[in-house]
This record gives structure tokens, sequence and C-alpha cells, in this order.
């Protein structure tokens, strides 16, 4: 029998979280098109209980999710001991999720307070790594116009929050993607949620997963700094034999509908902080992938753009996408929890068979 490659197409459970199905993206049955004009907030809840909130509800949980962005003193102490260090800052994510784990009350901590802190941690990562003062919470601002406060200092425009909410709601969920599915897995033993988080924070930091939106930004850099032909640069990294980052989906062959939505948001964002040049780079590269390999930016491709548009090192990027991930985590998480069935899949053997231990130790005896 013939197994497929990294379970492309293997179904192996059911979901009401969020849907792939036809190449269309869908969160508890909202299209991702639509879903891109709700708020954040909205969509979080969307995500964990199958339903749109009702104002007040919204208002109540808009307040819990700000009213709880604040670190334990000891997750700040060492925040400022390791994230100087000259570690991957998905390294220091991992320790710091871990930490949270022994920092919190574990058994009683609940996904509102676990995305507040998630989201704060990494803020607090990058003022850290920038030396710039840790800042607290403003109770008058939400979730999303929080965390880009935190994040830089500045409190943003309406026009900025909007279109950084809408970022964060296209990172949010994505099926069974290989993080989420890790969460689910560690989810199935019943462990707690730091240790389904830390394990996720791992898993998406591989290059081929949440690590892509950095190596697109270096390809980026590379092309602008050393005024290279976007097209001959992709010529020449199809001579190597090397990966052009940000194109391609398992899922989505005619296109991601959230890369559709983020190319708007980076080409606005570019225009108005001076990186015009970037994403000219950006639109000759997908003219040209497409043309010569028929393939579309995915969800990463943009994004990465997004990112340096508001001031952040590259090296900050997967954490961003980890932050907004969370969301996807927690509701997949709580999913598992109630399935209360442990995930334990079976192999296929194909190595060597009709081996003896004994007889093979007497056979070398005899040869001695």
């Amino acid at each position: 029998m013939e197994c497929p490659r990294g379970l492309a197409g293997v179904v192996v459970d059911q979901t009401k979280i969020s849907s792939t199905a036809g190449a269309h993206l869908t969160y508890a049955g909202y299209p991702i098109e639509e879903l891109a004009h709700a708020s954040f907030e909205e969509v979080v809840f969307l995500l964990w209980h199958t339903r749109l909130p009702s104002e007040n509800e919204i208002a109540v949980f808009r307040h819990q999710l700000v009213s709880q962005m604040v670190l334990p003193a000891e997750t700040v102490r060492l925040l400022l001991y390791v994230a100087k260090e000259p570690q991957h800052p998905m390294s220091i994510l991992r320790t710091t999720t871990s930490l949270l784990g022994t920092t919190n009350d574990v058994d009683h901590d609940e996904p509102p307070k676990i995305l507040a802190k998630m989201l704060i941690t990494v803020a607090a990562i990058i003022r850290i790594r920038a030396n710039e003062p840790l800042l607290e919470v403003d109770p008058h601002l939400g979730v999303v116009e929080n965390f880009l406060y935190l994040m830089t200092g500045k409190r943003p425009s309406k026009e900025l929050a909007r279109m950084f909410s809408t970022v964060m709601i296209l990172h949010a969920d994505h099926e069974f993607n290989a993080s989420t599915f890790t969460a689910r897995v560690v989810a199935s033993t019943f462990a707690d949620y730091y240790s389904c988080l830390t394990a996720a924070v791992c898993a998406l930091k591989g290059p081929l997963h949440g690590g892509a939106n950095e190596r697109v930004f270096e390809m980026l850099l590379e092309i602008k700094e050393q005024g290279l032909d976007p097209r001959e640069f992709v010529e020449d990294q199809v001579k190597q034999k090397r990966k052009i980052m940000g194109f391609g989906h398992r899922i989505y062959k005619n296109g991601d509908p959230r890369a559709a939505i983020l190319k708007q948001i980076a080409g606005k964002l570019a225009a108005k902080t001076g990186n015009s040049e970037y994403f000219e780079i950006q639109r000759q590269l997908a003219d040209y992938m497409l043309q010569r390999f028929n393939l579309h930016p995915n969800v990463d491709y943009y994004t990465s753009l997004i990112y340096h548009c508001l001031g952040l090192d590259k090296e900050v990027f997967t954490m961003l996408f980890a932050a907004c991930r969370t969301v996807g985590w927690l509701a997949h998480v709580m999913e598992q929890r109630n399935e209360n069935c442990l995930i334990r899949p079976n192999s296929e053997y194909v190595g060597p068979t009709d081996r003896h231990y004994l007889g093979e130790q007497i056979q070398k005896r005899g040869h001695a």
C-alpha cells in the first residue's frame, strides 16, 4: 500500500472550526472574504464558539481579553534576561510559552487569558529586542490597537488598526495545518493548554510552515539591495535548485484567497511608508512565477512586506504569525479535548524482517 506523502488528502478527523473544502476558506461556515470585514474579537469568539457574538457579548469579551494582557513578574524577569540573546525570537517564544505554564494557574487558566498572555508576550519580546521599555495596555483600546501599540509604541490610526485586524483574522486559523495538528495531538493526551501551545510554536518555527514569511523578506531584500531583475533572480534560483519562498500551496492551486486580500493591504501600506519599491518587486515576481510555473502567492508572500511596513525586523515575523494563530490553536485544543480521544495513528513498516539477534550472535562467534 502506497501512503500519501505528508498525509496529503487524508481525512484524520472532523471539525466545526474551519474548512478549506473546494479551495475556499471558511470559519465556522463564514467565507473568509466576508470575515475580513469583521472585528478581530468577533472572529476569535466565532472560532471558539462557532457562532457570532451579540453586541453585549463582544463588549464583555473585548474587555476580558484586554484586561488580561499583563505578564507575570517572573515571566518579565526571564524575558529581560533571554530576549536580548542571539537566539531566534521563535526559540524565545517557545521557552516563554512553556514558562507561562509554570507562572500561571495552569489548571484554571482559560483561553481568553491564555490568548491575552501570548499576545503581550510577543509584543514584549519585540520591545526588549529593540531596547525599548515595556508598555502597559490602554483599557480604552481594543485588542488589535493594543497589540500594535505594545509592539511599536505608537497608537495606531483607525485605518492601520482596521488593516492589521484583517491580517490577524486571515492568520487566525487554517484547518489542520502542521502546527494546529501538532497542538491537537498534544491536546488528545489531555496535556494542559500551555503544553499544547508550546508544541504548536515549535512546529510553526520551521521554514516550510510559519518561518516562510521571514524567508520571503530575505528574498525581497536581496533583490532590492543587489539591484537584481526579479525574473533573472527566479531563473538563477531554479538553476541552483532553490525554492522560491512564498509561492504555491498544497490546497490552493488557483490562488490563496488570503493572499488576494493581503495584496491590497500590502500595496496601501507600502505606499504610505515609502516601501513601494518592495511592492513593485513583489508584483514582478508574482507575475513571472504565474507565467513561468503557474504558481500563485500564498499567505506568507504579502504578509512579510506588511510586517516590514510596521517597522519590524524580519526575525520577528514568524512570532506575529504565532500570535495570530494562537486563536486557532486554542479553538482546536478545546475541540480536541471535547472529543476525549487519543490521537495514535498506525504506520506501515517497510524495514527489514526475519532478523534474529541470537542467531546473528552465534554466527559472529563462529567466525571469530
